[in-house]
């Protein structure tokens, strides 16, 4: 089975499916209009026939249809399967290449709620925001766009022969926000890799040396990024918050995650490094092996998108024993109860936010030897990458079955 996946090559979530997909035993080629590439997997990189400037838009995948589906046809792809219902399925809905399995992820299905009053966010945190602050013109500019994407993203769904979502909130989204039958939509959590965890004594000692983190301190890491919808700046005002309290047995970690960071937060987390040692502000991309071997020597985390599908770094912190600190969103209550596997800040303000970190720290030994052991059992038992993957070839043969079934009749 030859599967054309329809995604970025840079992103890491496309990497990570790539290559999980080669190594159980199917054939795979990335396309994109990205001129990146993924070391020993094949990607395919199509001219867009509309820019602005050079630049990509959504005009890019709209226009690009029939191209996507001559090179579909030329290297004998069996099944696409794009990751992100918007742009990638809208790209191959466009293209008419059946039979076509999305990938639902998050901000693609859970920003386009029935109606716009239904958003539960504030629109000045969609992905795609830079800025805390959104002004008039562009409120109503969003209210426009809404409305034409959700038709986009509500025929990539039509299109697609099966739908699978990484959590909950996502699969009854795409089933009842958009009248999908239940039975062309899935459950499938990705996961954790555990062979890509092991690390021995002297790279953690090099880790540990690396962010200049001493043997009495603990380390407290925001792994998602800092944009608008993670909260990086909530989270970064409660750190700092810590700093200026004078906490210092912990190691206060922000990773940038490779997003667009909004330029006030950005200098913020520049001064807050500069003055105080024990806080590191990670401003460059760290690769996908350098996260995990970050892991080792992480004792808690905090995670707190304004919404959410299936946190890659809330699988591996609650993988690796890390205690979670988390908000109260629906896509943490599919998982997480305060106090039983993780600790729930609500409301999610800086200062509840300072904290309840320091409620963890102060009796860390005991919330961490409650929260771990049952975290690693539920990963183990449903949130590993190689049976999420095997489970989801499973589908693609079956669609495929069903369609070969369809024709001859």
């Amino acid at each position: 089975m030859h599967i054309g996946i329809l995604s970025d090559p840079a992103n890491f979530h496309t990497q990570k499916w790539a290559r999980a997909l080669q190594k159980a035993g199917a054939k795979v080629t990335v396309f994109s209009f990205s001129q990146a590439w993924i070391k020993g997997v094949p990607c395919v990189s199509i001219e867009p026939k509309s820019t602005i400037n050079g630049q990509l838009t959504y005009r890019s995948y709209l226009a690009g249809g029939p191209d996507l589906f001559a090179e579909l046809v030329r290297h004998r792809v069996d099944i696409i399967n794009p990751i992100n219902v918007t742009p990638f399925s809208v790209w191959g809905m466009r293209s008419g290449f059946k039979p076509m399995v999305s990938i639902a992820m998050g901000a693609d299905i859970l920003e386009y709620p029935s109606r716009f009053a239904e958003l539960g966010f504030n629109p000045e945190r969609i992905w795609n925001s830079n800025a805390t602050k959104m002004g008039l013109l562009s409120k109503v500019q969003y209210r426009f766009k809404w409305s034409v994407f959700r038709r986009y993203v509500q025929q990539a769904l039509q299109a697609s022969d099966l739908i699978t979502g990484d959590n909950l909130e996502l699969v009854n989204a795409v089933r009842d926000w958009f009248g999908i039958p239940a039975e062309r939509v899935k459950l499938n959590r990705w996961g954790v890799q555990p062979e890509m965890f092991q690390i021995d004594e002297a790279k953690r000692s090099a880790q540990r040396q690396k962010y200049g983190v001493r043997d009495w301190q603990k380390v407290v890491l925001s792994p998602r990024g800092m944009k608008p919808v993670y909260q990086g700046d909530v989270i970064l005002d409660a750190f700092e918050r810590l700093l200026r309290r004078g906490v210092r047995d912990l190691k206060l970690i922000m990773l940038s995650a490779g997003y667009d960071i909004p330029p006030d937060v950005d200098a913020k987390a520049l001064a807050l490094d500069e003055q105080f040692e024990n806080f590191h502000y990670e401003r460059s991309l760290l690769s996908r092996q350098e996260v995990i071997d970050l892991w080792s020597m992480v004792d808690s985390f905090v995670v707190a998108p304004v919404y959410d599908g299936y946190s890659n770094a809330l699988a591996e912190g609650r993988y690796v024993g890390a205690v979670p600190i988390v908000n109260n969103i629906s896509a943490h209550r599919e998982l997480l109860a305060h106090q039983q596997n993780a600790w729930m800040v609500d409301p999610f303000t800086p200062e509840h936010l300072a904290d309840g970190i320091m409620n963890v720290m102060e009796d860390y030994d005991y919330w961490q030897g409650e929260f771990a052991p049952r975290n690693r059992a539920w990963i183990e038992a449903h949130s590993l990458l190689e049976h999420n993957i095997a489970s989801f070839l499973a589908d693609c043969e079956s669609v495929l079955r069903s369609k070969k079934v369809g024709q001859k009749r």
